[in-house]
């Protein structure tokens, strides 16, 4: 399982020299598993992501499956800019779990979204076979030999928690972004979800402080978490490695700096999603490697 994160910001995104090294696109997750690629969300990521693909593919068809976590404009305002979804021949399937009742699916919402008068291209100029699968609470999918599963969590306007495994080589990824929890109420179908993962990628927009309001205005009910929060997650459910996710846009290079040093002494091994960092996860080794996508 190869995966490399094309955006890692929250809300929306940063460009500048100071969010350099951390980057400053909003969420897309790149997960391949036995050949099969699986996208986590579309935020301005996704844009490099395009590229990257339709270089690899040559002039072979591009085929990819984008999972959406909810539809906040943060997470899915880079699909208009999705290169492979414009190519004839290409096949994208667009998998969302519905909310609940009213609220637009998932082909309403990214239509919407290339409508006059905020965007000049319609989804109709979309020239790839684009397949959208509303998915039921707790459905299962099967995508090639990975196995996706979810759970709800709380967050405004709905989302949910992703899980990749991949039997053959016993590795799992949990894709756990825009949630906000107690640490000493986890839900149980979250803890559960988590259970022995390699990896888990954690919202972990706020500081303790900033989620507290010391010192300015309080983050709770925002629907966001922390660091602090993540690592008692993955302790309880015996996660392998914590990678923190979701960057606020306020937090420069130098922040996430000294939150990624403050959260190892919290939880030794804890990692900060990077733009052009890729990590592996499968046999014999639980992570091999982590390197910068060279530009």
């Amino acid at each position: 399982m190869h995966i490399e994160f094309y955006g890692v910001r929250g809300s929306i995104a940063t460009a500048g020299e100071a969010t350099r090294r951390y980057g400053g696109n909003t969420s897309c997750v790149a997960v391949e598993v036995a050949g099969e690629q699986l996208i986590f969300d579309a935020g301005t990521g996704i844009r490099a992501l395009g590229g990257d693909l339709g270089r690899a593919g040559g002039a072979e068809r591009t085929h990819v499956n984008l999972f959406f976590s909810h539809l906040h404009w943060d997470h899915i305002q880079g699909f208009p800019f999705f290169g492979p979804a414009y190519v004839p021949g290409n096949r994208i399937d667009l998998w969302h779990v519905r909310g609940a009742p009213g609220q637009p699916d998932l082909r309403t919402v990214l239509d919407e979204q290339m409508r006059a008068p905020t965007f000049p291209v319609g989804l109709d100029m979309m020239r790839a076979e684009l397949c959208f699968h509303e998915l039921g609470y707790g459905q299962v999918v099967r995508v090639g030999e990975a196995q996706l599963r979810h759970v709800a969590v709380d967050h405004p306007n709905g989302c949910v928690a992703w899980r990749v495994d991949h039997p053959q080589s016993g590795a799992s990824l949990v894709y756990a972004t825009d949630l906000e929890h107690d640490a000493d109420a986890l839900p149980e179908d979250l803890v559960a979800l988590c259970r022995g993962a390699d990896l888990l990628i954690w919202d972990a927009m706020y500081t303790p402080e900033e989620y507290a309001g010391v010192g300015g205005a309080s983050r709770k009910g925002w629907g966001h978490s922390t660091f602090e929060v993540g690592a008692a997650l993955a302790e309880r459910a015996g996660i392998g490695r914590l990678c923190l996710f979701h960057h606020d846009p306020s937090h420069d290079d130098g922040f996430m700096d000294a939150l990624a040093a403050r959260a190892r002494r919290r939880l030794a091994g804890t990692i900060v999603a990077a733009e052009g960092v890729a990590i592996e996860l499968g046999a014999p080794s639980t992570l091999l490697d982590t390197a910068r996508r060279s530009a």
